[in-house]
This record gives structure tokens, sequence and C-alpha cells, in this order.
């Protein structure tokens, strides 16, 4: 069966929007978040950021001046300039038209994988099983709503392919132009596309050989379409050298063949069946079995294999060295391989989708039903793998991170502080998200180490700090002790708080600096284990106790193996009276030998319809890993309750029953 172009291709069209109304509709509109928010805010940053440098295009720019005036090395900006443009034609700075953009960028791609499918493989059920193939394939139909440029870099592959086979049949000159340009267009837009672009030359090249004549128009073409590439690869170098990079600038290849190992292993555990589903490799298997079954039989033309074949020797080749290249970001970062070897991957089922016979009205039919129940299939595997990449908890800093900055520009333009203040965000998680909800430049403190912190407190040009509150205690004033005598509070959100220099370097404790005072105090208790206690309506659970190991003589409270769950504070809403944001501030001893195997402290809010607030600290994530007491201090910032029945408990878990030891508690609520 093959349907005219004119009629097959708007039944593409509205099947793919059938198919992105359905895996969209609740992902269209949000924020550059989940997985992967780094790199996709950081586009939705330079967007934004042609917007209020003017439209400069060729001196990129975010919000992050931790580069000179956020100015950036960045590959060839052309979308996230064309979204600006977008937007400023719109009034709209809504990140909707980016996932807009770029879903429409890649329907456009998707329809000339089609059309280049038609054209190899003659036939309308293979052209659609193509198409769906790479739509439902779960990394691709992650970032096609999305924000990096590897799905743009890929529709202008597509694009290219097309026209630089229909070249190969028709030698019409205007086709080999407009597959070049986007060749050059893909690997400017995302580097690793110039693979491509190269492979392409290197073939015209082969070609030459094997005819002995040069086609001097092609070489003409060829040469323009590197040095364009080449020109934008000088100016980004002097980006660089002039202002920097927000954006990774160096090779990252693997330090040792275990390392690779290892890394090759952890692809496999991570992303498998996030490059393709099940249905995907049950396609991928068939087709390789006919096309072996097609060579052992002799029925493929030799020389039209050859010729596929060293398209893919060269593409292979190119994303191996790539891969090795580049190994340590595909651990963590599975947009890589899309940058790599998903279009050779691609060409191949194209490939064996050719090498298929469907010459009869009952292979037809067979080959329907076989594409629709792996269609299914596909759509079944991709379904669940959208909501495991969507998914988040309390182990979710960045998603934590980007709730608590919600709101904090409209809280600094009411205490009146300037668009214009540089803002320093410790403990950000990203560079560019805590900055573009509060609409102000500045800087961003993505490690809470002493030197990241006291070398960005004394070498940027801050105006003020911003720092989360459940982070504070924990993460950076345990971290850094003497930031609580350079800053003083001027106000926050409720989860959120902005500091100013202090006037005079003075020593505070650690409840001066929160501003900890007894009219502001809702509830204190202590838990020492040392003698009856005396809230037993609020503390559960002090029963278990040690005095073979204690912080202060004679007792400890213990857990072991039969232990789960150690003291708990359980207190109620009505009880509170208050109706805003809480703190809850806790300090006290721990000692283990096994490490603190996830053993963790807890804050939870509950009442008998749902939780309203659960977040947890590892201890092992702040503890030496020694056997010796150990000071710990953590704060908690609670949501305002909903209903009087509200129940806030905070309580060890010792989910791996080790053995641990925690002494001298002390819990402080207050406002």
């Amino acid at each position: 069966m093959n349907i005219s172009n004119k009629k097959s291709t708007p039944l593409l069209v509205l099947a793919l929007l059938a198919f992105s109304a359905y895996f969209y509709h609740s992902t269209i509109s949000l924020f550059p978040a989940f997985m992967h928010s780094w790199t996709q805010s950081d586009r939705y940053a330079l967007t934004l950021g042609f917007m209020n440098n003017g439209f400069d295009f060729f001196h990129p720019q975010t919000y992050n001046r931790m580069v000179s005036e956020g100015i950036t090395r960045v590959d060839f900006p052309i979308n996230d300039y064309l979204v600006a443009c977008i937007m400023k034609l719109l009034g709209t700075t809504s990140f909707v038209v980016f996932r807009v953009y770029t879903l429409v960028l890649s329907m456009v791609g998707l329809v000339y994988l089609y059309l280049l499918s038609k054209k190899i493989t003659q036939s309308e059920i293979k052209s659609v099983m193509m198409v769906f193939f790479v739509f439902l394939s779960p990394i691709y139909l992650y970032y096609q709503d999305g924000f990096i440029p590897s799905l743009p870099a890929l529709s202008f592959s597509f694009i290219a392919y097309y026209y630089w086979f229909a070249y190969r049949d028709n030698k019409l000159k205007l086709h080999f132009i407009i597959s070049i340009l986007f060749f050059v267009l893909a690997a400017l837009v995302r580097m690793p596309f110039v693979i491509l672009l190269l492979v392409t030359i290197l073939l015209q090249c082969i070609d030459y050989l094997k005819h002995k004549r040069i086609n001097w128009y092609e070489v003409l073409v060829g040469a323009v379409g590197i040095t364009l590439f080449a020109l934008f690869f000088v100016h980004n170098l002097h980006l660089y050298r002039m202002y920097g990079s927000i954006f990774l600038d160096h090779l990252m290849p693997p330090k040792s063949i275990d390392e690779l190992m290892e890394i090759l292993g952890e692809m496999c555990s991570h992303w498998l069946f996030h490059y393709f589903s099940i249905g995907h490799y049950v396609l991928l298997l068939l087709l390789l079995s006919v096309s072996v079954y097609g060579w052992m039989q002799k029925k493929l033309k030799p020389i039209d294999a050859k010729q596929w074949m060293l398209l893919f020797f060269f593409l292979f080749s190119g994303a191996i060295c790539y891969f090795l290249l580049m190994a340590r970001q595909y651990y963590a970062h599975d947009y890589y391989f899309l940058d790599s070897f998903f279009v050779p991957i691609v060409l191949v089922v194209l490939y064996g989708l050719r090498n298929i016979s469907i010459e009869t009205l009952k292979a037809e039919t067979s080959a329907a039903i076989v594409g629709l129940v792996l269609i299914g299939a596909m759509t079944y595997g991709a379904t669940k793998t959208q909501s495991e990449r969507y998914a988040t908890g309390p182990w979710d800093r960045t998603e934590i991170t980007r709730q608590n900055f919600i709101g904090t520009d409209a809280f600094l333009d009411k205490m009146g502080i300037s668009k214009d203040a540089k803002i320093l965000v410790i403990d950000a998680y990203t560079y560019n998200v805590p900055l573009i909800l509060m609409k102000r430049n500045g800087y961003t403190v993505l490690k809470t180490s002493y030197k990241e912190m006291s070398t960005s407190m004394f070498w940027c040009d801050w105006d003020y700090v911003a720092i989360q509150d459940n982070y504070l205690v924990s993460d950076v004033i345990k971290n850094y002790p003497f930031i609580t005598s350079l800053l003083e509070r001027v106000g926050g959100t409720g989860k959120v708080s902005f500091y100013k220099r202090s006037k005079k370097t003075i020593k505070k404790s650690l409840k001066d600096f929160l501003a900890i005072s007894s009219e502001n105090t809702l509830f204190t208790t202590n838990i020492s284990f040392d003698e009856p206690l005396f809230d037993t309506i609020h503390v559960k659970g002090c029963d278990h106790i040690t005095s073979i190991n204690s912080f202060s003589v004679p007792n400890a409270g213990l857990l072991d193996s039969t232990i789960e769950y150690g003291s708990t504070l359980v207190i109620k809403a009505k009880e509170l009276k208050n109706i805003a944001n809480l703190k809850v501030l806790i300090n006290g001893a721990v000692w283990s030998n096994q490490q603190f195997k996830e053993v963790q402290i807890v804050a939870s809010v509950t009442n008998p319809k749902t939780t309203v607030f659960y977040q947890n600290f590892q201890l092992s994530d702040y503890v030496k890993p020694i056997q010796t007491w150990q000071h710990i201090e953590f704060q908690f910032v609670l949501p305002a309750f909903q209903t009087a029945d509200d129940e806030l408990k905070i309580y060890l878990w010792n989910p791996k029953k080790v053995l641990a030891n925690y002494d001298d508690w002390e819990v402080v609520i207050y406002k």
C-alpha cells in the first residue's frame, strides 16, 4: 500500500497531534524542571537573556554572573533566539512557547523522516512504523516538548538526510545545497552532529575515488558548510576566552578501562529502557534477523548493501569516538545518546524495514497487525517511562529548590529590592533556576563546601544573599559557620531568607542568627534519656536506651536490629495555633559503628486524608564514618497546616536496622 504524500502526510500529522495530546497535555505547561532541569533551565535562561539584551545574537546571556556579564559560550543558539522573538511578538515569557516550538519543530523532522522512509521503502506501513519508532522512544518523547537543542538537531538531521538521499537519486543541485545546509545547522546547534556532516562529505569523496571524477560543485558546497561551522566555532572560542562558559567546555573520557566498563554498566542499568522500550528492542531484533537472513540468502543487492554498510560503519565509528571522548557524561546525561547513537540506529531501522518484503495483501495485513501491536507496546513502555521521568519526591532537591523560590520575585519587589540587584544564591543546585524565578541577575553556589561558599562570599559582587531555610543549618552553616558573622537577615518568604552584609563582623549563636526568641517560639522540648521523661504527651518511644555508650551519662537512645523507628515527637496543629509556615530546629548527638546506613531524621505532617508534608535528611551525608559522638543540627520548614487535625511527627528512621546511639536532642518549633 502506497498512498500519495499529499493525502498521507496530513493523516500522519493528525496522528502525531493525537499522540502529542495524549503524552503532553499535562507537561506542555511545566517549568523546565524534573529530569535534567539544569540543562533545560539554562536554555530557557538563554531565551530570556536575548529578550533582556536587546536580541544580541552573538552575545548569548543568562542571569548567572559567574561568567563575565552573564555572557557565555554556547552552541549556535538559533532556536533559543527564535523562541525569544516569538515570545516578544506574543508579549509573554511563558515557557509554554519554548515547549511548543520544540514540539512543532520535532514534528516537522518526523514528517521528513516519513518522506525519507517512503522514498527508501516504498511502503506506507513501513514509513509509519519508522516515524513511531522515533516518536515513541522514551528519551525522544521526553525531550520532544523540552528545551535542549538535541531535538532540533535531530529534526534538522532528518531533513538533511531526506534531501541527501533525494540528491543521490536525482542529482538536483538544490537538494544537495539544502542537505548540507541542514547538516551544518544540526552541527551548529549541537556540536556532536558534526559527525553526520563529516560522514556525508567523506562518502561523497569516496564516490570521487570510485568514479575517478571530482564534482567541484559538491566540493564547493561542502567547503562552504565546513567553513560556516568553523567560523562559529572560532567565535565560540572568542566568547569563552572573553567571558567564560556555564556550559561544559572540556572532554570527559574515562580514566581507565575499569571506569569505562563501569560507565557502560551504569548506562544499561539507568537508561537502557529510557533509550528504547521493549517494543523497540523487539523490532530491532526482528529487523536484524531479517537482514542477516537476507544477506545469507544473498537476496539483498550487493552494491546497495555495501553503500549502506559504509554509511553505518562511518556513523557508528564517529559515535563511538565521541562516546569515548565524553564517556563520563553518558552516565548522568541520557541525551548524549541522542547526540551520537540515535541517528545511526534510526538509519539501521530504516534499512531493516526496507529489507522486509511486503508484496501481497496477506503480507500487508500481517505487517499492519504486527506494526499495531509493536506501536501499542512502544506506547505502553513510553507512558510508563514518562511517569518515571516526571516523578519527584523528598530526595529531589532540585525540584524542592524550584518550589522554594516560586514567588521570590514578588517578595523582592515588595521589599523594594531593585531589579538590578545581584543575588548570591547559596545551595542553588542549578545555575539559573533560582535566578529565573527571582528575575534578578546573580551568582550561584552549587556545592556547600567551605571553599566554594567562602570564595563566593568574598569574590562575587553581590548585593544580597539568598539561602533556603530548610538547608541553612545542615548544609550551609555546618560547613561554613563564619557566614553567621558576615550576614544579617533582611526578610524571607518562609522558605527562602535574604541577607545583606553585616555592618560589623560579630560572632553570633545559631539561635541569634535564626532570630529565635521566646516571643516566636511555639514549642520546645529536650530528650536526654537520663531521667524520667517529663513530656510523655508529645514524645513517644524513649524506652529503648543504653548505658554502655552515651553522649552525656548515664543513658542514650538506642537503635539496633530490633528497632526501625527511634523516639518520636508528635504534636497536633491545634496545639501550635499557627496558620503560617513554621520552622523546626533540631540538634543532638549521634554515634554509630555502621556508618549510619540509611538512618534518617524525618519530619512529616499528616492528617486522616493525606500526607501534607514529608522531608528527610540522611545522617550519612552529614556525619563522618568514624566511631565517635558527633553533633548534628537540622532545620525543617513546614507548610501551613491545612486542618486542626494535622499532626506533626519528627523521628529517626532506621530502615536497615543498624546499630546507632543518639542523645541530648533538642527540638524547637518557631515562627
